[in-house]
């Protein structure tokens, strides 16, 4: 049976943005994310609400940690590292993808980092999901999307998820996963979103992997599957238009898109049941073989 499950939410103080997404938890007291449209890196302190934001240079799709205060952000021309003493980006993995950006990423238990690239104007198949090497270099797993999201792996169960937000899309897959070696198999139908309210944008998993949890970008909420692919739970969301999910200590917090009430800003929910919460993502180890 399907359950609705009311959070409270608070919306975190200070400006929002025009393109919230990928939330990535410090495991102490911020949570960075980054602003798209806007060209924004932003932290914001989960005790105070407080939010603090860089220009980027270019688009930013995602940021990752590789330690607390250790941003690592994926632009439009590579993967760029964020010093927040010198306030400077400096980039490590060059992208030589023309009229493309980075767009969604997870870094998996062993501390091996997956992202997913996309075109500047959303151009059909050019999207495709890479895994970063121990060289800090790109290998390619799967090509032919559009809009690639959903990421999250899963290392228990030998398991990757990924989606493709395009409206022609609207789609989850998983394959199998060696989270040793960086190796998938082909990619599997999980669930499709085309007659649900909204399309799989980011994603994390929950607690022992028991739950793929999904923003419903334009459905206003988050979904819950099991292994099985089965939509079990939806919690409504205070925004319309969500785009990816982070669990924090005791609870997650949400991005979204600048539509609708509350757009832009990030929701923040803590002292939630064990059913809605989920690990930290694991930093991510540049050079891991």
């Amino acid at each position: 049976m399907l359950r609705r499950l009311d959070v409270p939410f608070a919306m975190a103080s200070g400006e929002g943005s025009l393109l919230g997404e990928s939330p990535f938890w410090d495991r102490r007291d911020s949570v960075w994310w980054v602003d798209i449209e806007g060209r924004k890196l932003l932290r914001t302190r989960l005790s105070t609400g407080e939010t603090r934001h860089w220009t980027t240079p270019e688009m930013p799709g995602f940021v990752v940690l590789a330690a607390p205060d250790e941003p690592m952000v994926g632009m439009e021309r590579g993967i760029y590292a964020f010093s927040c003493a010198r306030e400077r980006f400096e980039r490590i993995l060059p992208f030589d993808g023309l009229g493309q950006r980075f767009n969604d990423a997870t870094v998996d238990a062993t501390g091996r980092l997956w992202v997913s690239t996309m075109a500047l104007d959303a151009a059909p198949g050019r999207g495709a999901i890479h895994v970063v090497t121990a060289e800090l270099a790109l290998n390619t797993v799967f090509d032919g999307l559009t809009t690639p999201n959903g990421l999250a792996v899963d290392v228990t169960a030998a398991r990757l998820y990924l989606s493709d937000s395009h409206p022609d899309a609207r789609t989850i897959w998983t394959a199998a996963c060696d989270g040793a070696a960086g190796l998938v198999g082909p990619r599997t139908v999980f669930a499709s979103m085309r007659d649900m309210a909204g399309r799989p944008d980011g994603a994390a998993l929950g607690a022992d992997g028991a739950t793929y949890w999904i923003a419903a970008v334009d459905g206003g909420a988050l979904c819950g599957f099991s292994r099985q692919g089965v939509l079990h739970s939806t919690v409504p969301l205070p925004f319309i238009a969500p785009t990816k999910l982070a669990f924090v200590d005791g609870g997650l917090v949400v991005t979204a898109k600048a539509q609708g009430g509350h757009g832009g800003q990030m929701a923040i929910a803590t002292g939630l049941p064990p059913d809605l919460r989920g690990p930290a993502v694991a930093f991510w180890q540049a050079g891991r073989r």
